[in-house]
């Protein structure tokens, strides 16, 4: 096995190209031994000469032989062990993230649960490369699920694979006894936003009798949630046309209505102001804005501008749910930009809670980017 010697090896689990003086020869996906300035061993990492992530380290095991196999059917076993101690899946949810990529020692892989379904996303090619030992260890897992994997364009462009597409049936699954439909094979991430369970959750135990708008819905999710609480109304705003279908189609399944629109949120939002409508509780929670560090200064021009639209929707007293799961944005700069929109649209903005994913989305205390997720809510004056 090949060593990486790493003067200053990073806190996280990537090694960029700008850390490296000089890209060593191997083979893309090659396991790479990884020792410290004094030649200590340090860990494993997944080497790709083709990404900016040149080394993605994936173990900081210091064993003498090293079995991939066996570390990644421990690594899984964990994961499992720790959904089930959450309680997870239940009587009343069936869809659940598995494996949450560095949270679960596993950067660059994450798999969600859809009742009987599971579906692994590749973010790295070392993960790719062991397609099917981890085939293999999530079908000892469950037997009898479908396991399929995906891969967004964006990642085989950057991480230079190529995965055939797959074609799933629609799965009806269940979280917080709502039933959603779910294409393990389109759509967003792997089909559905597991990670705000808790936060639709809590958002239903607010919207009794009150006229929501749910920006950026997506599927739904918070719209469905809310109307099966009793919302005297429900507006359901997405660009994405097969989004909205999902959102009607969702609000059927549960028998509820709601009024889902086809739009630009920008749009959308600024014929409302001119309209002078406003509403109880205005939920944005946009796709992710930020991907990259080149263009996190654009990203946050978008999200004060967005902010700054959605809080003159608010009426008086009303609450306001603002969320970000750009991983490179910090909590401090997310609330500076709320900070900043509730200013310019001279609102006053008075947090009352403040929260995150799931706990089947943990995160290393040493990888920030981790707790990507962040939803402020706030009531508006």
């Amino acid at each position: 096995m090949k060593e990486l010697k790493l003067v200053h090896p990073p806190a996280g689990p990537n090694v960029f190209r700008r850390m490296l003086d000089e890209i060593p020869k191997g083979s893309p996906g090659e396991i790479f031994k990884v020792i410290d300035k004094r030649g200590q061993p340090f860990g494993y990492a997944f080497f790709n000469p083709k990404s900016s992530i040149v080394f993605r380290i994936f173990s900081r095991e210091a064993e003498g032989s090293f079995d991939i196999k066996k570390f990644l059917s421990e690594k899984i076993s964990a994961a499992f062990a720790l959904r089930n101690s959450l309680g997870l899946p239940s009587k009343e949810t069936d869809v659940y993230r598995l494996i949450h990529d560095y949270g679960d020692g596993l950067p660059g892989l994450t798999a969600d649960v859809y009742g009987k379904t599971v579906v692994a996303e590749f973010y790295s090619l070392g993960f790719y490369c062991l397609r099917e030992e981890i085939k293999k260890v999530l079908a000892d897992k469950f037997p009898g699920f479908d396991i399929f994997f995906r891969a967004s364009d964006y990642t085989m462009k950057m991480e230079g694979f190529e995965l055939e597409p797959f074609r799933a049936r629609k799965i009806k699954v269940r979280e917080n006894g709502i039933i959603f439909e779910v294409d393990p094979s389109d759509g967003y991430k792997t089909g559905f936003f597991c990670d705000q369970r808790d936060n639709r959750a809590y958002l239903a135990s607010l919207a009794y009798g009150k006229r929501v708008i749910d920006i950026c819905s997506y599927t739904g999710g918070f719209s469905v949630y809310a109307a099966k609480a009793g919302a005297a109304g429900v507006t359901a705003v997405d660009l994405d046309p097969e989004a909205v279908e999902g959102a009607k189609r969702n609000a059927n399944l549960n028998s509820v209505k709601i009024d889902a629109v086809c739009s630009d949120a920008f749009i959308y939002m600024r014929q409302m102001i001119d309209l002078k409508r406003q509403f109880d509780i205005v939920i944005l929670d946009p796709s992710k804005v930020i991907t990259s560090r080149e263009n996190k200064e654009e990203g946050i021009i978008k999200y004060k501008d967005m902010n700054k639209l959605a809080l003159h929707l608010v009426k008086p007293g009303g609450i306001f749910l603002t969320c970000s799961c750009s991983g490179l944005l910090s909590w401090e700069e997310f609330l500076e930009i709320i900070r900043y929109s509730s200013s310019v649209a001279r609102r006053r903005a008075q947090i009352f809670r403040k929260s995150g994913a799931g706990g089947d989305h943990p995160f290393m205390v040493n990888y920030r980017e981790g707790e990507y997720l962040k939803a402020v809510w706030s009531r508006v004056f």
